[in-house]
């Protein structure tokens, strides 16, 4: 791993570079801080993927076993036989540290999955495991030796650790331990770009790449078509298939082909009763049963979906995916996801502008009536249950958010229509509409309905949230004034402005503000 001269720039962020003689200064009082716990397991989480890397390092040279853990407000569910924090101690940075042994083949990491599907499960590979993977990745996509590392995903993940953290590390390349958010943090004259497919399609939907990276990286989810095409335009494209478990499985490069090219030395077959058994170096096990569905041709192969989405209602199943392919024929819808909700089968719908203007304009009611019509002469079982969301909910790691669509049926409050989006690194608007029929008008008033305040403060912190990907106490709220009613089926602009310590929102339109105000952080 260290075998680069110690001149050699190895990590940058907003502070500035770090040789790799830097990092080992960094490194050694956490090292034999480390090395005087008798606990042999090191869990990390990720806030600060700089820290991340300075605590990965001191935890394989120490001899630790690693757990890479996401999501920290998990660090409870664990006992007191895992060191949940690094020490650094500062009178232990004589220790003299040999940076060159230790052997791949005997550190273990465990990764945790994303848990969209059900709960999180443990993995755990070798390290050699990871080492195998991004020799081949540097084999395969070569870049230019001074091409900067960035992105927008959390170390921990399977595909971040690989890709954004290992690979141009093993390889000698910088990595930029700023976390990009949004596209106008990217300043950089050639780079590489490890992100998400969500993060890339609003990009390719805004047209927001000023500088157009040497290479892409996306995993999670199948790269949409028309953000292949728009940033193929200019960079080399590689879309991953795999997951925490197997690693890479595939890769396409070719925006007009669906089929993904075997990666590496994996190998796949398809057992009698379509189970896919995956073979490679990149996962601990001899092999691994998919849970995808797999159609095979020579080296490549097309994902046709997954085979854990059968859902049984009223002693029936039916497949998840061929619900939403039915109902994402329909004219007036863009994409479609549907779930078990209870008893029910759900459908969060993604509405095209055709759709929008026609919910506004005869209400969900009809809408749904409609869509239920459509659905009948697919399967008996249909969804009973519907939202109306400007997009399917996503994970940072490009994953559909299971947990973020049951919060969105469990709150059982309609949610306003999605015209626009635009988000910028300390400012975001976005253009909604509140329809008639929403049930937060129910009884506010009969005869002349009126968007209730607490509904505007509900959304305004909802919204917030979620373009900015923060925190917030919706307790924690000042200057709040309701200049004029906001009536339903009118397009609105909700404007947002991310300070340090707070972040303010405007209800407003041409003329002058519904409402305003301020969130404290």
């Amino acid at each position: 791993m260290f075998n680069f001269g110690d001149e050699k720039i190895v990590l940058k962020n907003k502070e500035g570079v770090f040789s790799q003689k830097d990092l080992k200064i960094l490194l050694c009082p956490k090292i034999n801080s480390l090395r005087s716990l008798k606990e042999n397991n090191l869990l990390l989480t990720c806030d600060d993927n700089f820290e991340f890397i300075l605590n990965f390092f001191a935890g394989i040279l120490a001899g630790k076993e690693l757990f890479l853990l996401s999501d920290s407000t998990k660090i409870k569910d664990f006992g007191n036989d895992f060191i949940k924090e690094v020490p650094a101690d500062k009178n232990a940075a004589g220790k003299a540290i040999d940076f060159t042994e230790f052997d791949p083949k005997n550190i273990f990491i465990n990764f945790y999955t994303s848990g969209s599907t059900g709960e999180p499960k443990c993995v755990r590979k070798s390290f050699d495991n990871v080492i195998l993977e991004v020799q081949e990745l540097k084999r395969l996509f070569p870049a230019d030796d001074d091409s900067v590392f960035v992105t927008t995903l959390k170390l921990t993940h399977m595909f971040g650790f690989a890709f954004a953290f290992i690979y141009p590390f093993y390889s000698g390349f910088i990595i930029d331990t700023d976390v990009i958010k949004f596209p106008e943090q990217i300043k950089a004259d050639k780079y590489v770009f490890v992100s998400s497919p969500s993060f890339l399609d609003r990009m390719a939907k805004y047209d927001d790449n000023p500088y157009p990276p040497e290479y892409i990286y996306s995993a999670g989810d199948k790269l949409k078509s028309e953000t292949f095409k728009y940033f193929a335009q200019k960079s080399k494209v590689v879309d991953i298939y795999g997951s925490t478990e197997s690693g890479t499985i595939g890769y396409r490069t070719d925006c007009n082909d669906d089929y993904f090219t075997l990666f590496g030395d994996s190998k796949i077959q398809i057992s009698e009763n379509n189970t896919t058994v995956l073979q490679s170096s990149y996962f601990y096990e001899d092999k691994l049963i998919l849970n995808d569905y797999i159609e095979q041709k020579g080296d490549k192969f097309k994902v046709l979906g997954r085979s854990d989405r059968i859902l049984k209602v009223q002693e029936k199943r039916i497949s998840a995916i061929e619900l939403e392919n039915y109902l994402n024929e329909h004219p007036l819808i863009i994409n479609s996801y549907c779930m078990k909700t209870g008893e029910k089968v759900a459908a969060v719908v993604v509405l095209t502008e055709e759709g929008k203007e026609k919910l506004l304009k005869y209400g969900s009611v009809e809408i749904i009536k409609e869509l239920k019509s459509h659905m009948k002469n697919f399967s008996s079982i249909i969804p009973q249950r519907w939202r109306f969301l400007s997009e399917i909910p996503k994970t940072q790691a490009g994953k559909t958010d299971r947990a973020k669509i049951e919060e969105i049926f469990n709150r059982n409050l309609s949610a306003p229509l999605i015209f626009d989006k635009k988000i910028k690194e300390d400012t975001a608007e976005i253009v909604i509409a509140f329809p008639r029929h929403s049930n937060f008008f129910n009884g506010h008033f009969p005869d002349v309905p009126v968007l209730p305040g607490v509904v505007q403060l509900l959304f305004a912190h909802y919204f917030a949230q979620d373009m900015f990907d923060i925190k917030l106490n919706d307790k924690k709220i000042k200057k709040i004034k309701f200049s004029r009613i906001i009536k339903p089926d009118k397009k609105i602009l909700l404007k947002f402005k991310n300070n340090e310590k707070s972040l303010d929102f405007t209800y407003t339109d041409e003329e002058k503000p519904f409402s305003s105000g301020t969130f404290i952080k």
